[in-house]
């Protein structure tokens, strides 16, 4: 295995679905469409194309995009084969690309990061979209585009434009503390522009609780004594039949789970 390897995998759901997904990158992706027949194609462009084999058997029609490097999700040449998603389709496309020297599938996660090692993504961006692929409400989504957008890398790059701006006065203050034109207050300015950052760094520590909460869930235990309507108050909040309700003691015997969405959090019952 190496990082010069032409990678590819499915980076759509499972098949069969109504359409296939199919994501190559790598330094070989041109010769890859070349080879299923596909040919030169017009950067960012999709368009409708056959898929062959290498013996000229008509694999699938679908829609084909090249994205050129560095202009990509990875920062590599990346194609996508937009196809039916029949079983028989797609690893009829994989043992074609399986086929050719330096192709290998993408390991879990590969494509994010060679996007990360080509500096198309920092880690924030890229846990933000491992948040974002996981989300099951609405409030996780919110947070997890925030965070992929490059929400927090702007954040911490103000902190670090203010600190460095900070050392730069208090070492030009020392080094030239006998000149008449570097001013005696600079250390006031300094010290309390540093006392702003330590609160807004203390308050986005407050806040960081809270979305850890909004991307973990909560987690509600419903207790009581038997027949108190435990049952059936899961159930009344799941808005389905979770547990048995029986006017008998003890129906309920095993622990019952249930993910909830709640106003946009998630909620474990």
């Amino acid at each position: 295995m190496s990082e010069f390897d032409t990678i590819f995998a499915l980076s759509s759901g499972s098949v069969p679905a109504g359409v296939a997904v199919i994501r190559i990158s790598g330094p070989e992706v041109r010769f890859a469409l070349e080879t299923l027949g596909i040919g030169e194609l017009k950067p960012r462009l999709a368009s409708l194309k056959s898929i062959r084999k290498q013996n000229n058997q008509l694999i699938d029609r679908g829609l084909v995009l090249f994205f050129p490097d560095p202009h990509s999700f990875t920062g590599e040449d990346c194609a996508e084969l937009h196809v039916h998603g029949g079983r028989a389709v797609v690893d009829s496309i994989f043992d074609e690309l399986r086929a050719l020297d330096g192709f290998r599938f993408a390991e879990a996660g590969e494509f994010t990061k060679r996007a990360y090692d080509n500096g198309k993504m920092d880690l924030t961006e890229a846990e933000g979209l491992a948040d974002l692929l996981s989300s099951e409400t609405e409030m996780q989504r919110k947070l997890a585009v925030e965070q992929a957008d490059g929400g927090l890398r702007r954040l911490y790059e103000h902190w670090n434009a203010q600190i460095l701006r900070s050392r730069a006065l208090i070492e030009a203050e020392l080094d030239f503390s006998d000149e008449e034109d570097i001013p005696g207050s600079v250390s006031d300015q300094i010290w309390s522009d540093i006392s702003s950052l330590i609160d807004e760094m203390n308050d986005h520590l407050v806040k960081s609780k809270i979305g850890e909460i909004s991307r973990s869930g909560f987690s509600i235990v419903i207790a009581g004594a038997p027949n108190a309507g435990k049952s059936s108050l899961m159930n009344a909040i799941a808005g389905r039949e979770v547990a048995i309700v029986s006017d008998e003691q003890g129906t309920t015997r095993d622990v019952l789970e249930v993910r909830l969405d709640l106003d946009g959090f998630l909620s474990m019952s």
